[in-house]
């Protein structure tokens, strides 16, 4: 099996959760962070499996800090903040800044291909993001983990893609 397939798989589950996620945002607050936190481990478990499989050494640690963040977030989310309100505050913001932080140094591979621009915009929306949550910005939940995860599934279908197209 192919090393993109993996990451396409996980590209998808995240755009559907995010999806979901940014369906009924308010309403259901603890629903939304229920299903964006399995659409985060379903992200997890698929990318440590590429991982995995991966033949080579870059793509195996991007799967594995993908995957690492993921299940760590997804975690976060169903099994409820840590402490106080706070603490889970700046783990989410800076846990989101670092996906933008990886996000963008994975998109150094598709420099010279045609979704580099949506690729490094992934990353600086999840960037935008942990800072509005560091900063205690007033933004509902289940729309901040609908972004994320749409970011997050787009960069990792547009990596799956680039990966497929290099053979």
């Amino acid at each position: 099996m192919k090393t993109w397939l993996p990451m396409l798989m996980a590209g998808l589950a995240a755009l559907a959760g995010g999806f979901l996620a940014l369906i009924n945002p308010v309403s259901a607050s603890v629903a939304t962070a229920t299903l964006a936190g399995w659409a985060l481990l379903i992200v997890a478990v698929v990318q440590g499996w590429g991982a995995w499989k991966a033949e080579q050494r870059r793509p195996r640690i991007r799967a594995g800090l993908i995957a690492a963040v993921s299940a760590f977030l997804g975690l976060s989310l169903l099994l409820g903040p840590f402490g106080d309100g706070r603490l889970m505050q700046i783990l989410i913001g800076l846990l989101l800044i670092g996906s933008g932080a990886v996000k963008g140094w994975i998109s150094r591979d598709l420099r010279h291909a045609q979704n580099f621009p949506l690729m490094l915009g992934t990353a600086v929306v999840s960037a935008i993001m942990g800072l509005v949550v560091l900063f205690g910005l007033n933004l509902n939940f289940g729309v901040l983990l609908g972004v994320e995860l749409m970011a997050s599934g787009l960069a990792m279908v547009l990596l799956a893609m680039h990966r497929r197209a290099d053979g």
